[in-house]
């Protein structure tokens, strides 16, 4: 994640569990007692959210802890669990989270083998397995989460509730814009958004959430305003989606400097987490309002505060939180001219990265580096420590750029590639080329043009099935609302997906720039080991 827009860690979903429901039809006699608990379950959940809810959730688990347990206790053992899964990942305790969500997948498998669908079962793992893989992937294990929701998919049949058919696309679209993989989590939205309108309209607001930060994440604010505001209209589910909302509109206002409209959004978006019972995400929003001090350069209060959200974070373990975080710290740091501070924090924000997999991720926290390196030169009194953080910034930046510039492949030609090389690629490139120039390394700054120049030509007329046909119905993302025309976007051609981390085929050919000069390639084979991303083949051909 880039900080830019809030998913709540969980893709802007919902909760998907069963909640104050004891099943299909009355309970037998040996299990009557515990009806009434359910319906205090659901009252308490209604009005104070999961944690006003735990007392009763307890007492209902307690009531299921005998020996001679049968299969209508373990049903209800189940959604004990399942609600208690919930309670603790609102308090912050992801670990629990998913030891819970994970007996309470167990309780219901075992309940199925002896009554099968009878008490609805299946629904309540159903539940459990989604809001697990939400809380998977707040604490980094994104794959995991991939592997349950696909095997989930298999599950679903003509008569599975739409709402859980709702949960499985939208979380499933949250976890895949994460992973940047902005192409499928756009169908995952779409489909929860068709979903939502055709069965459940109460929420296409998380569905268009979804959206606006997708459309956020790949370069256009202007289309995620649109959807959130759609989004907030819609509004209709409770406290915490109105709060989610508030506190993405919160972050565009502050992208454009309205800072104190922001901040307004921002205090209402923690209220209404509060409100709401989820005191996790009223911890990470504050980040926002830290954020909005270090807008009005009161750089002293906005590191305390994101210092004390760090802590509570780290405490609770949202890693992509803690990402945020670390970014926000450093920037801070850079601010106060604290450099070597400054630098450990993006490296711990790297290091968040690199643990769970998001290479492309750590290439945006290498140019942050960066840039602090160049700040860090331009406020040296002293020519040598010049030079050196000038050669720090470009062994950061130029290959975080070559890497960048590849994984420009996960898109078909269109918008939002065009998108993601301007406000990803080129800003990457723009930091190298500034450290080339601070060293006068004209040879580089010739081999980088040559580059820049080769790789918009590399894959443009390459054979493509029609981007169509593998858009979903009235796709929107491509986008509806276009900006200036761009080489590729406007050429109505459909790219190849080049080769990346994610993707397969070879790579294209190097292009030699310079007569028998083969030495870019040390910069090429440090940018492919550092992101695993694969950027050109042993192939050379030359540029004159």
């Amino acid at each position: 994640m880039t900080g830019t827009e809030s998913t709540g860690g969980k893709g802007g979903s919902f909760d998907a569990r069963v909640l104050g429901l004891p099943g299909s039809g009355s309970l037998p006699a040996r299990w009557q007692h515990v009806e009434p608990l359910f319906a205090e379950l659901g009252t308490a959940y209604g009005s104070g959210g999961p944690i006003a809810a735990e007392p009763v959730t307890r007492r209902i688990l307690a009531a299921t802890d005998v020996a001679d347990v049968d299969a209508v206790g373990l049903d209800l053992r189940g959604r004990a669990l399942s609600n208690l899964s919930a309670i603790a990942e609102a308090r912050g305790d992801a670990p629990a989270a998913i030891d819970f969500a994970t007996r309470a997948i167990a309780a219901c498998t075992a309940a199925e083998a002896a009554i099968g669908s009878a008490r609805r079962t299946p629904e309540v793992r159903f539940g459990a397995v989604i809001n697990r893989a939400q809380t998977l992937a707040l604490v980094g294990r994104s794959t995991e989460a991939l592997h349950d929701l696909e095997a989930l998919g298999a599950e679903f049949d003509h008569a599975t509730p739409p709402l859980l058919i709702f949960g499985r696309h939208n979380t499933l679209g949250g976890i895949l814009l994460d992973r940047e993989r902005f192409a499928d989590a756009e169908v995952a939205f779409r489909a929860a958004l068709s979903t939502a309108l055709a069965h459940e309209p109460r929420l296409a607001s998380y569905a268009y959430s979804g959206l606006a930060a997708l459309a956020h994440r790949t370069g256009d604010p202007r289309l995620a305003a649109e959807q959130l505001q759609i989004a907030r209209q819609l509004q209709a589910t409770g406290p915490i989606a109105a709060a989610r909302t508030e506190e993405n509109l919160a972050r565009l206002l502050l992208d454009r400097g309205e800072v104190d409209a922001a901040e307004e959004r921002f205090l209402a978006a923690e209220e209404g987490y509060r409100h709401g019972g989820d005191p996790r995400s009223a911890a990470v929003s504050r980040l926002g309002r830290a954020a909005v001090l270090l807008a009005r350069g009161k750089l002293a209060a906005a590191r305390r505060l994101v210092e004390q959200v760090r802590a509570e974070v780290l405490a609770q373990g949202d890693v992509w939180a803690q990402f945020q975080a670390e970014l926000l710290l450093g920037d801070t740091l850079v601010a106060q001219w604290r450099f070597p501070a400054a630098d450990a924090a993006y490296r711990r924000a790297r290091a968040v990265c690199a643990s769970t997999g998001a290479l492309h991720e750590a290439a945006r926290v290498d140019v942050r580096r960066a840039v602090a390196a160049l700040t860090a030169a331009e406020r040296s009194l002293f020519p040598a420590e010049k030079q050196r953080m000038r050669r720090a910034a470009l062994d950061l930046a130029l290959p975080a750029a070559l890497a960048t510039d590849a994984l420009r492949g996960r898109f078909a030609a269109g918008p939002m590639r065009e998108r993601w090389i301007r406000t990803v690629s080129t800003v990457a490139f723009e930091v190298a080329l500034q450290s080339i120039s601070a060293l006068a390394e004209t040879r580089l700054a010739v081999e980088v043009i040559e580059f820049l120049c080769s790789s918009p030509s590399l894959d443009a007329f390459a054979p493509s099935s029609s981007a169509s046909e593998r858009a979903p119905e009235n796709d929107r993302v491509r986008f509806a609302v276009l900006e200036a025309p761009y080489a590729l976007a406007a050429s109505g051609e459909a790219g190849t997906v080049s080769p990346s981390a994610a993707g397969g085929g070879a790579p294209p050919p190097f292009v030699r720039a310079l007569p028998g000069d083969e030495s870019f390639r040390v910069w090429i084979a440090e940018s492919e080991r550092r992101y695993g991303v694969a950027i050109r083949s042993a192939e050379a051909v030359d540029a004159w």
